[in-house]
């Protein structure tokens, strides 16, 4: 992989990062230190599970309202998203195969074509935020997806429903990027891993509702006004998109320097700004084709879409085939694969919850990926008892957070460029969705389930996650290589800092004030190290 770092990124990135924020957003704000208090046992004890419990008091403010805002709109609306694009599976088991008379291959030509859309759209959507504000475009997308899904109902043949997952792709291809970008852009290393694996877990809990809902439909409304069961899913879906998609022109606060965001004070979005500031995260900046074309030199595109894509051959979500192969009913069917989905959600906080305390990314990466080789190892196998083979199902559940784990480590990587923070999910999720629209019909025909026997489906999944696990010391590799090269090293909190105060700055999340504080002992006129205190707004997080 070839290095491509634009001559303004070097150690002064780390250094001198305000320049990228929007002055008009700090002026006439007085940002005072919060006061040091002694913290209270229960709110140490809370700070394990939730880390703002041990947030001073200003931070505490605008990180919980966040939370409020940003953490639970991108939550419901990858919620919704993710009942909507799971729905055509479990309503595929509920009925819609026998009334359609799909019995070829169309299960997998759902994904083809919905995949097909998103690789269509996924990098212009993007483009398109760097330029208009996400909290118009987002919610936008998320009314386009709404309508779609209300449209499948009224079909009677398997061709528009087709066209119909095409566009569900291409407007929904814009929320994960977008979604993952404002994570990065409004909290600091020690609360991101846990809102982005909550708002990434959260496809893990839709799957169980998507599961649940259809169960009960079919169950209790199968037939009711002379609709089939699976329809009402995709009618009860669409009631539940619409409010979401409304709720986004409010809740989302766009980005620190642009933000207009009501539920934000003028003080809190002065924090926000400092806050990101201290780490040496760069806000956003105009996007030019210059830039565009130096994100395609850079390795850290590359790096990480690879595993991101890649993992489209992981082996998981066959467990209701293998279900209605053995004789399950149509609601078991439904029901006993959502026990993995359960598992990935309540170990995406788990996962987050430990990878904010340590700030070990790669490390729980590694593990996510070694619970699926050992599920996809004894898939390979398949003639192994029922038990072991319900295991082996439900033990990918515990790298469910695969995406969430990886993207909180590229998120940190990739410190010194907002847009490329954006653009690397876009970019990746357009690979990971053009190796879905053809790899799951070749390596997993439908009509060779559930074992895959002749085309060696589960074996292959073991083999490529095992090349993913060691491609990870490559990755970190290069990262340290490239920080060397940049006079920088990784302090204890992820953050890049310069190496002549890596000893001052080993374990300080308050990075930039820190540097300008050393820098101004180095001073030999009083005046001019004044000056240079005066212009920077840092007292709050001296004491922070």
């Amino acid at each position: 992989m070839s290095s491509s770092k634009s001559e303004d990124i070097d150690k002064t990135v780390v250094v001198d990062t305000v320049q990228s924020f929007d002055s008009e957003q700090m002026a006439d704000v007085s940002v005072e230190p919060a006061p040091v208090k002694k913290m209270n046992i229960w709110r140490k004890i809370g700070s394990i599970f939730w880390d703002s419990a041990a947030t001073p008091e200003g931070e505490r403010a605008l990180v919980n309202r966040l939370d409020w805002g940003v953490l639970v709109y991108v939550t419901l609306s990858y919620f919704v998203k993710s009942i909507d694009q799971s729905g055509i599976f479990n309503a595929y088991v509920s009925g819609m195969e026998d009334d359609l008379k799909l019995y070829g291959n169309e299960y997998n030509l759902f994904t083809t074509f919905f995949n097909i859309g998103s690789i269509s759209m996924a990098i212009p959507m993007q483009m398109i935020t760097f330029k208009y504000r996400p909290s118009i475009v987002v919610p936008t997308c998320e009314l386009a997806w709404t309508l779609f899904t209300f449209m499948v109902p009224l079909c009677h043949s398997v061709g528009p429903i087709y066209a119909l997952r095409f566009l569900v792709g291409a407007s929904q291809a814009i929320c994960y990027p977008v979604f993952a970008m404002m994570i990065s852009s409004w909290y600091k290393p020690n609360e991101m891993a846990k809102r982005m694996l909550i708002y990434d877990g959260s496809w893990a809990i839709a799957s169980v509702c998507a599961g649940y809902i259809q169960a009960g439909i079919y169950a209790t409304m199968n037939g009711t006004g002379g609709i089939p069961g699976w329809k009402w899913m995709f009618i009860i879906n669409g009631i539940m998109s619409f409010p979401v998609a409304i709720l986004g022109y409010f809740s989302i606060p766009d980005f620190p320097n642009n933000t207009r965001a009501l539920y934000l004070t003028k003080e809190m979005k002065a924090i926000a700004i400092v806050r990101m500031e201290e780490i040496g995260r760069v806000g956003r900046r105009r996007m030019t084709l210059n830039r565009l074309w130096g994100f395609f030199q850079d390795w850290r595109l590359y790096a990480f879409t690879f595993p991101y894509a890649i993992f489209v051959l992981n082996g998981s979500g066959y467990m209701n085939l293998w279900l209605e192969d053995t004789g399950y009913s149509v609601e078991m069917t439904n029901i006993l694969p959502t026990i993995a989905n359960v598992i990935g959600f309540v170990m995406a906080y788990v996962y987050g919850v430990i990878s904010d305390i340590y700030y070990c990314r790669w490390q729980l990466f590694l593990i996510a990926c070694l619970f699926t080789i050992v599920g996809n190892l004894m898939l390979a196998i398949w003639d192994i008892s029922f038990s072991a083979k319900f295991a082996a199902y439900l033990l990918p559940g515990f790298g469910t957070p695969y995406w969430g784990l990886l993207m909180s480590w590229a998120e940190d990587v990739i410190y010194d460029d907002a847009e490329l923070r954006g653009f690397f999910p876009a970019f990746a999720n357009a690979f990971y969705y053009a190796m879905g629209a053809w790899i799951p019909n070749v390596v997993f025909p439908t009509e060779d389930a559930p074992a895959f026997k002749q085309t060696e489906g589960y074996w292959a999944a073991f083999a490529v996650m095992v090349f993913i696990t060691a491609f990870i010391p490559v990755i970190i590799f290069y990262q340290r290589y490239e920080l060397k090269k940049k006079g920088l090293k990784l302090n204890y909190y992820n953050i890049p800092v310069p190496v002549e105060f890596y000893d001052e700055l080993r374990y300080s999340m308050n990075m930039n004030s820190e540097i300008k504080r050393l820098q101004g002992d180095q001073l030999d006129a009083p005046s001019e190290r004044a000056e240079k205190e005066e212009s920077y707004p840092e007292k709050y997080m001296e004491e922070a």
